[in-house]
């Protein structure tokens, strides 16, 4: 078996010819269908080679499906965190996040209260029908504004530009939409999901709102800047790192778990809990 997988490394996986040739085809429009399916064909073996990893490859193979998230209330996230929260959320939580759908079914589905914030217009359209009449979420559309030219380019690693690493979305600010949960009392949230845009200020305005051993979620951890600015707003809470295969993903991911601990020093760094991926 472990010589099998090796040689379907070698073939679909990072360094592998398959691999390659999607990346390749990757900024050709009329070939994404297509690249989208050999980056799939690539990334299964490295799954089945992580001894942490293969035992999601059934479920990955499931979030193919187009709908799967909503359809089956399912957040973005790592399925290692994911699993995590399914152990943890405890009904009847406040939950406040930036960045909408399954993940929203989700905390519904666990009996959480929701405020839900949406940047993007179609998707909100989408989405705003399933929830009209669900009374315990709060779904708000922002859009996000444009920014005068004397203002660019803005810095998505600096909490206080408000900005997004997506260049369709350079010339535009946050600041509204970061801002939201600006309304509520410090410690009003159990949950709060940072999965949506300018998430390094996001972090600035939501990690006071985060309840005493209440949760921070930071998804797509692995990009480094969105805490390289913004690390001192976590002081006083704990980090578990969850690395590994996420739905629909076609590389490996990070979604990371702040508690706010009631025991920190304030002032006092997050304490790390890698789990291996």
């Amino acid at each position: 078996m472990r010589q099998f997988t090796r040689k379907l490394l070698h073939i679909f996986g990072k360094e592998g010819s398959l691999m390659r040739v999607a990346r390749k085809l990757a900024g050709m429009r009329y070939a994404r269908p297509v690249t989208t399916t050999l980056l799939r064909c690539a990334f299964l073996p490295r799954i089945l080679a992580s001894p942490s990893q293969r035992r999601h490859v059934r479920r990955w193979l499931r979030s193919l499906h187009s709908g799967y998230l909503l359809e089956t209330a399912t957040p973005w996230l790592v399925f290692d965190a994911i699993d995590y929260l399914e152990q943890h959320l405890r009904m009847h939580s406040r939950v406040f996040e930036y960045g909408s759908g399954g993940s929203t079914l989700f905390w519904l589905r666990h009996g959480a209260s929701c405020v839900s914030v949406e940047h993007e217009a179609n998707w909100y359209a989408l989405l705003r029908p399933q929830l009209a009449h669900e009374p315990s979420v709060d779904y708000r559309f922002v859009a996000p504004e444009p920014v005068t030219t004397e203002c660019l380019p803005l810095d998505p690693a600096d909490p206080a530009q408000y900005a997004s690493a997506d260049l369709a979305l350079r010339d535009y600010t946050f600041r509204a939409y970061a801002s939201q949960i600006d309304e509520f009392a410090d410690g009003s949230f159990d949950v709060v999901l940072i999965d949506g845009r300018a998430r390094t200020s996001c972090i600035m305005h939501a990690a006071r709102k985060v309840a005493t051993s209440g949760m921070l979620i930071l998804d797509n951890a692995e990009r480094s800047y969105y805490t390289a600015q913004a690390g001192d707003f976590l002081r006083g809470f704990s980090r578990t790192q969850f690395s590994g295969v996420s739905p629909c993903g076609t590389e490996m991911s990070r979604t990371d778990i702040y508690v706010r601990d009631p025991d920190a020093v304030a002032g006092s760094s997050p304490i790390v809990r890698p789990l291996d991926g």
